[in-house]
């Protein structure tokens, strides 16, 4: 049986990233794609006070972002997993995705971005940067019609 293809939203867990799942249901909208919402978040100690107030505030935005996900006609996956873009990209596989989106990694070399494209290079990556702007990781032989095509060095 072939699996319907989707697009894969990459969100941290924060409220911010309400912009990362608008984009992707453009994206999906635009592919004839279904839209899938994926937050990978470490696993946590919660041992004391503070780190127990950390992860209750952590827990509301996911519930806000949850609430977004199926506002958008998506359905929202959380993982707990100290490495974020391998648990990424292994749920990128198992849905079928066919776009991801994400922010803009701010750590370029070794980042969550970089790593998820050495994990899975064929698949064209969105990034929206705070202020909107959309910039796409494309393979080299695909590219996307008035994309703004991201490249930089994989420190490979």
């Amino acid at each position: 049986m072939k699996r319907k293809k989707s697009v894969l939203v990459c969100v941290t867990g924060q409220k911010g990233s309400e912009r990362l799942i608008l984009q992707g249901k453009r994206e999906a909208e635009e592919l004839g794609a279904s839209l899938k919402v994926l937050c990978v978040q470490p696993i946590p100690s919660v041992q004391t006070e503070e780190e127990q107030r950390i992860f209750a505030q952590i827990s509301r935005e996911l519930e806000y972002l949850r609430q977004k996900s199926k506002d958008a006609g998506a359905e929202m996956t959380v993982y707990f997993y100290d490495d974020p873009a391998l648990a990424a990209a292994g749920f990128a596989k198992e849905v079928g995705a066919v776009r991801v989106v994400t922010g803009v990694s701010e750590t370029p070399v070794g980042g969550f971005v970089d790593i998820f494209h050495q994990l899975l290079p064929k698949l064209t990556i969105s990034m929206v940067s705070r202020d909107g702007v959309v910039y796409h990781l494309c393979p080299p032989e695909h590219t996307l019609p008035a994309a703004r095509v991201l490249q930089y060095s994989l420190g490979v």
